[in-house]
Parts: structure tokens; sequence; C-alpha cells
């Protein structure tokens, strides 16, 4: 027991640590500004993905599309909406990051935002489009490098600015409830040398990317980050190691383009044409895939098993900000959009909450393959939508059976039991109890 409130205290001090560095408590401080931000595009994606969509879970159960009034006009809206909310926040990270990483050193936060900003879309011109005069319609910017994709990279530009605003501005800032002209112009003056080098900086570095890769340097990072996740076929093992590397990204901010589907297409295909020959999924030819013990089971509420985190934090948590995030995020997690979640508390580089968004997953994993390999269950065969609620993905795609949807419920048990400690430890914070405690 003593070896667990030493890890315990280690994490506490850790965190702590981390939140006294000047450019850490700006990236955890961006992330939060950007919480509200996030919840109303996760909001968007339920109504747009999940109601106003002939695929979605709600549209599917009361056949929208068939009588609700104007489905096909709030479709176009609600797509136009989630489009434009979440094709932009990584815009908003890189402004928010710098604004933030030169408050303390009194720096003009404005421009330096302002500065990111401009640097992170110079970061994803699209000189194809610029360079190919038969395609006129194409975008002047990588758009898919804009939204929750290009997180990541626009935290790091952002903190990279404000490095370049504290050490070459030449004067501190002062702030002016009202701006007159001259000192508009005096801000000028005075941050020319930063605002000029980092936009140089990373417009070069964006030209020079452009001749090895045609998606930017975000699309580099993406093709790094995807070598891993090559079809690693039926070996639990394989499995877990894949799980484990893309739930760390997301923690890490590395969102959204890592798709299992692919990886596992043929033996679902497999799966889904022997069920429909002899009517059941028991015997199925692929029972341990990607598909059937990761998609279907280890992925409630979203990457990390984030619908048992908000149960434990709605349970026991006596953190105020914790549990405003949770009640604003069930809904969203309920249909797996966990953004919220991993802006708002935030789950993305904090040393606490990573480990069990690390480990439930992989419970669930073991949990799972445990259960096909015993017979317990048939695997999952059939199709369901991706807004399905992660607990029914399992019972839907067995065919109804209700021995999955007890594996389902077992899972989401675990994973919030291996959440609670850490929802707990958090509560020592709150409570103002010493990190040396024994």
């Amino acid at each position: 027991m003593s070896l667990i409130k030493q890890f315990a205290n280690q994490l506490l001090n850790w965190e702590t640590w981390l939140n006294r560095r000047r450019y850490f408590h700006a990236l955890r401080d961006t992330l939060t500004l950007l919480f509200p931000l996030v919840l109303i595009g996760a909001f968007i994606n339920v109504f747009n993905q999940a109601i106003f969509q002939k695929s979605g879970f709600i549209a599917q159960i009361y056949h929208l599309n068939r009588w609700f009034p104007g489905f096909k006009a709030l479709t176009t809206y609600t797509t136009m909406l989630s489009l434009t909310l979440n094709g932009v926040i990584a815009v908003v990270a890189a402004f928010t990051a710098a604004n933030f990483a030169v408050r303390a050193q009194r720096r003009d936060n404005l421009l330096a935002g302002l500065t990111a900003a401009v640097s992170f879309c110079l970061l994803n011109f699209n000189y194809a489009a610029f360079t190919k005069q038969n395609q006129p319609t194409s975008s002047r910017f990588l758009e898919q490098n804009l939204g929750s994709q290009g997180i990541f990279l626009a935290l790091l530009v952002g903190l990279i600015t404000g490095w370049l605003f504290n050490h070459l501005a030449f004067k501190t800032h002062t702030h002016q409830l009202i701006e007159t002209r001259t000192h508009l112009l005096s801000r000028a003056k005075e941050n020319w040398l930063p605002m000029t080098v980092t936009l140089l900086g990373f417009s070069l570095l964006s030209y020079g990317i452009s001749f090895v890769s045609k998606n930017g340097l975000n699309g580099l990072f993406y093709t790094v980050f995807r070598l891993p996740f090559f079809n690693p076929g039926s070996a639990f093992l394989n499995i877990v190691s894949v799980t484990f590397l893309s739930n760390f990204f997301w923690v890490i901010g590395i969102i959204g383009p890592i798709d299992f589907s692919g990886n596992s297409s043929v033996s679902t295909v497999q799966n889904l044409e022997y069920a429909l020959q002899h009517g059941s999924a028991w015997g199925a030819p692929n029972p341990i895939t990607l598909h059937t013990i990761f998609d279907s089971f280890a992925n409630v509420g979203g990457p990390g098993m984030t619908l048992a985190l908000v149960i434990a934090i709605l349970w026991r948590s006596h953190n105020a900000d914790f549990r405003t995030v949770a009640k604003a995020s069930w809904l969203p997690s309920l249909f797996n959009f966990n953004q919220p979640l991993l802006v708002g508390l935030p789950i993305m580089f904090s040393p606490i909450l990573a480990i069990p968004f690390l480990m439930a997953p992989l419970a669930s994993l073991l949990i799972t393959w445990s259960a096909l390999k015993l017979g317990v269950m048939p695997p999952v065969v059939y199709p369901v939508g991706r807004t399905m609620p992660g607990f029914l993905v399992g019972w839907l795609g067995s065919g109804g059976d209700w021995r999955a949807l007890l594996v389902s419920l077992v899972n989401l048990s675990v994973a919030t039991a291996i959440y609670l400690p850490f929802i707990l430890l958090e509560n020592r914070v709150v409570e103002g109890r010493p990190t040396d405690e024994t």
C-alpha cells in the first residue's frame, strides 16, 4: 500500500511541477479556453451525424428522413456548421497558445496570437493548388489540417511563436484600456522582429516541406504516425500495441486521422458473409480483429473508454471544474464524441488522467478477447453506425446477443473502476491535502 501512495504522491508532484512551467501552463490554459468551442462543435456533430444523417443512430431508429420536416435542409445546415466550427479549431488553438505563452513575460499577447495563427496557416498553404493553374477551384489551404487534426502542430506553433516573442520583442507590453493610434503604431515597432522571424521561418519551412509532402508538415507528421498501424491481423499482442499507441497519440493531441476500419476490412467482410449465409454470428471465421474487440468493445464513449470517466467523475469527484465539464460532455460522450473531455478536463497532457485513459481500453481488450476465446459470446459481424452508443455496439453488431451486451457492461464497469482511483487522487488536490501524505 505504501508503494501505491508513493506512486500517487509522485504523480501529484509531477503534475504540480509541470503546471509551474510557463509553457506547459500556457498549454493547459489553451486547452481549457478551447473547451466551449469544442463542446459546441461536439453537440453539432451529434445533431449532424446521429440525427440528420440517414446513417445516424437516432435517424435510423425513427426513420427521420421520411417524415421530419426539412430533414435535408437541416442536414446541409448542420454539416455546414460542423465543417465551419470544427474545421478551424486548430487556428484558434495556435492563436490562444501564443497569447498565453507571452502573458507572464508581459509581451504583446494579441500580436503574438495573430502571428501564430497566420504562421499556422502558412504551414498549411496548398502549394499544389498554387502551381496547378488547371485546378482553379482547389483550396489555397490544406483545410483538413485546420481542424482537430491540426491541434498538435497548432499548439507547437503557438508555443514556438510565444518563445520568439518573449526573447525578441524590444520592450514589454503596456496594456491600455483605450488604444490610441500612437500606441498601436508603437506596438508594431516594438514587435516587428519576432513577427518577421516567426512568419519568415514558418513560411520557409512550409515551402521546403511542400517538396516532400503535398499535405504539408501536418500531413507528413500523420504519414509517420500511421506507419505503426499497418494491419495487425488477429494477433492479440499486435492489437494491444496498436490500441495503446493510438490512444497515446490522442493524449498528446494527435487526433482523428488514424482509422482502423481499413485494417480489418477483408476479415470484416468475411465475417459478415458468413453470418448472412448461416443466419448467425457464431462460428464466424475471424473472431479476433481490431473491429471485433477494439472498435466494438474498447471504444465506449470514444478513445480511452471516456464514458467510464464521465461516470467516475459524476459519481465521486469533488472537483467542481471536473464535474462542470462532465455534466456538459456526457451527451456527446454517449455518442462517442469525447473531444470536450480531452480539452476541458483536460485529458491531453495530463500525467494523472493519461494513465487510466491508456489502461482502461487495454483491460476491455483483454476481457473481450477472453470472452471470444472461451466462446462466451459470438463476434461482432454486422455493421453499426459510428454514432451508436458504445456500450450497444457489441450487442447490435453480434445480432442482438445478450451476452455481448453483458460483456460491454462489464467492460464499462471495469473501466470506471480503473478511472476511479485517479479521480479520487484529483480530489486530494481540491481538498488541499499535502502531496507528501503517507
